[in-house]
């Protein structure tokens, strides 16, 4: 008989259409999958965990993280947009070695687990070589997360010997669909990120073409700041390139045109609240594309500038649209974003943008066993009144008790499993020491900044120098 857990009397949350909530309810996991939900629940022969007093809910679902920062946290909390890319992107990822990349990714993965965090984009742009995606994607397998590795095919902005051109990066990607993500039954999926389509169209056709051609989701950072000319999304659209396998990231700067033509598409936006609002994008496109039918997730992206956890992200972006909302009309007479649709967006719709609506997202029996256990009885939480309103707006990472994926526990009571934290925190200060050497230290960072133009083409719409 395989690995049976009962989880024993706790609110049940399910996030699944057509399925309520049970004030106490037990939840019976057997070899991975959801097997029934219900009260007082019987099964013989199973592990039973009282969570009396606790809420059980589905994993979080964050669809947008450059998990390899990790090491660099908090270096850019004071960071506009144009400083992130000189620092980040143009100083240091070409100092990341393979090791490093592990450690980052490592620490990144359990960070997300220990926050209730199931499932995880790994928007991946920092591929110097062959051996740096290995190393990315054995640091996702080791940490047992559901993930989707995107494989990032923007080039670094100096010369890399391992894969010196275009074509030498889409057939790396295409060595590791071919082999170690072959399968989509995996914990770990494949994916693609397309570079910012601020290249030759002929390129991003190529990638998109590329990512078609291996069968993966495909995700892209888009209208972040305003651009002259045609849209991301209108050129795809012209094109004749859209579809549900697009995961468009920002959009903050989208017109209404183009929204609609990602809602007609099936296709789907990753918002990341905390680092639009700091470096300067424009406010969150959660509520305007909301309104245009498209499908909104939410992501943490980059804690080398700020958190990373959902509820964090999950409240910015409820308080937000309802703040400019307020501003557009005065006093309202009801608030028309409810926080529950936002629990929605880092649950079942995340897991639908990313394809995997039917593997996770919700608890329903039939469904892989990917949840979390919050602290219902902790102070911030209590009396519970609406479960589903308090895990937005009360709820934070330290309520996450413990974590399952695929009906394994990857945190139980307060602690990851089979995890030596202190030895985690060693390898990723270690990237960090060494990540910062190379590059001259901290004072070094933003020494770049004037050499953004031969990179990026930010339009018209990027931070000025009094910013």
């Amino acid at each position: 008989m395989g690995d049976r857990w009962l989880l024993r009397g706790a609110e049940v949350i399910t996030c699944e259409p057509g399925q309520e909530d049970l004030p106490r309810g037990d939840v019976l996991v057997e070899d991975g999958v959801i097997v029934a939900i219900g009260p007082e629940l019987r099964a013989g022969d199973c592990r039973v965990l009282d969570l009396s007093g606790k809420l059980v809910m589905p994993g979080l679902i964050d669809t947008h993280r450059h998990t390899w920062q990790t090491p660099l946290r908090a270096l850019g909390a004071d960071w506009t947009v144009m400083d992130y890319l000189a620092a980040v992107r143009v100083k240091l990822a070409p100092a990341f070695q393979p090791e490093d990349i592990h450690a980052a990714n490592l620490a990144g993965a359990l960070e997300a687990l220990d926050a209730g965090i199931t499932t995880l984009v790994d928007y991946s742009h920092c591929m110097a070589s062959p051996e740096h995606a290995d190393a990315a994607l054995t640091a996702l397998e080791e940490a047992r997360i559901r993930a989707l590795f995107a494989y990032g095919y923007a080039a670094g902005p100096g010369e890399c010997p391992a894969l010196p051109t275009h074509a030498s990066r889409l057939q790396d990607a295409r060595r590791l669909r071919t082999t170690r993500l072959a399968s989509d039954g995996g914990l770990v999926r494949m994916g693609i990120a397309l570079t910012e389509m601020q290249v030759p169209w002929e390129q991003s056709r190529a990638e998109l073409l590329s990512a078609r051609e291996l069968g993966v989701p495909i995700t892209a950072h888009c209208s972040a700041w305003p651009m002259p000319g045609p849209s991301e999304v209108q050129r795809l659209a012209d094109a004749g390139l859209l579809g549900p396998d697009l995961l468009f990231v920002h959009c903050t700067w989208s017109s209404r045109e183009d929204l609609e033509r990602i809602a007609a598409s099936g296709g789907s936006i990753a918002a990341t609240p905390e680092t639009e609002l700091q470096m300067g994008m424009g406010f969150p496109i959660t509520g305007q594309a909301l309104r245009a039918g498209v499908r909104v997730t939410l992501g943490c992206d980059v804690v080398s500038s700020n958190g990373g956890d959902l509820f964090t992200a999950m409240r910015l972006a409820l308080q937000v649209e309802r703040g400019r909302t307020n501003e557009r009309v005065g006093m309202p007479k009801a608030l028309e974003l409810k926080a529950a649709r936002v629990l929605q967006m880092v649950t079942l719709d995340a897991a639908e943008a990313l394809g995997l609506g039917r593997v996770t997202g919700s608890l329903r029996p039939g469904k892989d066993a990917d949840l979390l256990v919050l602290s219902a009885d902790a102070l911030n939480l209590t009396p519970l009144n609406r479960p589903r309103d308090a895990v937005v707006l009360q709820a934070h990472a330290g309520n996450v008790e413990s974590v399952m994926v695929r009906g394994r526990w990857v945190k139980l009571q307060g602690r990851l499993v089979d995890v030596d934290v202190a030895a985690v925190r060693r390898k990723v200060t270690a990237a960090r020491d060494a990540v910062l050497g190379r590059v001259g230290g901290p004072s070094a960072l933003l020494g770049e900044r004037g050499a953004l133009a031969s990179h990026w083409d930010t339009g018209r719409g990027g931070a000025t120098e009094e910013a």
